[in-house]
């Protein structure tokens, strides 16, 4: 069963100027959802996937790709046995579920998320 990406995060070193210029520029209307400066642009009824903005823990701009898994400890086993590394361990997001990041073999930065509304 194919997985795809679900939602972006983008890791901004300037929160404010990065949402005021998706804003102005492209018609997104950023809301806080898990933390006041964790925002959610919806997609709305548009094509497409949310997008997360969030500061950058490390001051580097990043966007990270979020592929949605049924099951995270199964898919955590599936990364490492395919030369994968998880970098931030499973964590659990308030009537959300679960996410992680890891990387692939090559370096690249991914996002998962687990779907579980009762988290």
């Amino acid at each position: 069963m194919i997985q795809p990406i679900s939602y972006v995060e983008l890791n901004s070193p300037d929160l404010d100027a990065t949402s005021s210029f998706l804003s102005a520029a492209f018609g997104w209307r950023p809301q806080p959802f898990a933390a006041p400066d964790y925002l959610v642009a919806a997609h709305g009824d548009a094509a497409g996937v949310d997008t997360g903005i969030m500061p950058s823990r490390d001051g580097q701009p990043r966007a990270i790709p979020v592929i949605r898994v049924e099951e995270m400890a199964a898919a955590i086993e599936r990364v490492r046995r395919h030369g994968g590394t998880v970098v931030v361990e499973p964590f659990t997001i308030t009537g959300v579920g679960q996410g992680c990041y890891i990387t692939d073999p090559a370096g690249l930065l991914i996002g998962l998320h687990a779907y579980d509304a009762a988290a």
